[in-house]
């Protein structure tokens, strides 16, 4: 009687964690707004002994409201790339190469209750010229994306901060580098003050 007990426990146990697995899993994210851009008073690329700082400007389109929490999924564009001015050092963005593609890559925290959710750039494509003169290519890839991490409120859901970071190898120069911000806001394009926000439905 004992181990019948035990086994239909269990069984509900099991039954029980796979709903709620189940239902997490089903989850998707919901967007206050589809068209945003994102600005970062300082962006720094390092590279063999070329470093630049500089100020960033992003826009872009999200192609939906919602999206499905499923890793890898494409998500986005970058269609709009400003760099500068820079307070240190000589760097430039290929623009040819937009738009940039951004992935879904995860989240921090306990569902419903995200902090952050973490994008990869793939394509983003910069210049930056060594102290002796030479430019170096900076590509992002599947392999060496670009990240980008949302700050979330999870009272407000509003996005309160955006950082980047990064490891690439450069395709001429053949070291590799790193991509580093200080805290940078999103918010609606063409505002500066309507934040966007995200929530889980």
């Amino acid at each position: 009687m004992k181990y019948v007990k035990l086994l239909f426990a269990t069984a509900g146990a099991s039954m029980l964690l796979g709903a709620l697995v189940s239902g997490a899993s089903a989850r998707s994210f919901s967007i206050s707004n589809q068209s945003i851009s994102a600005m970062w008073s300082e962006v720094t690329l390092n590279f063999g002994g070329a470093q630049s700082s500089c100020h960033l400007t992003l826009e872009g389109s999200m192609h939906s409201r919602t999206s499905a929490k499923v890793i890898g999924s494409l998500v986005g564009y970058i269609t709009s790339a400003t760099l500068g001015p820079c307070s240190s050092g000589t760097a430039t963005i290929l623009r040819e190469a937009l738009p940039w593609h951004v992935r879904y890559s995860g989240f921090t925290g306990a569902l419903p209750n995200i902090t952050s959710s973490t994008v990869h750039v793939i394509g983003a494509s910069f210049a930056i010229r060594e102290p002796f003169g030479v430019s170096c290519h900076i590509r992002t890839t599947a392999a060496q994306p670009g990240i980008g991490t949302f700050h979330r409120n999870v009272i407000s859901h509003e996005i309160t901060e955006v950082g980047i970071a990064g490891r690439i190898r450069t395709t001429e120069c053949g070291v590799e580098g790193t991509l580093s911000s200080v805290s940078g806001v999103m918010s609606l394009l063409g505002t500066s003050n309507v934040r966007i926000s995200v929530t889980l439905i």
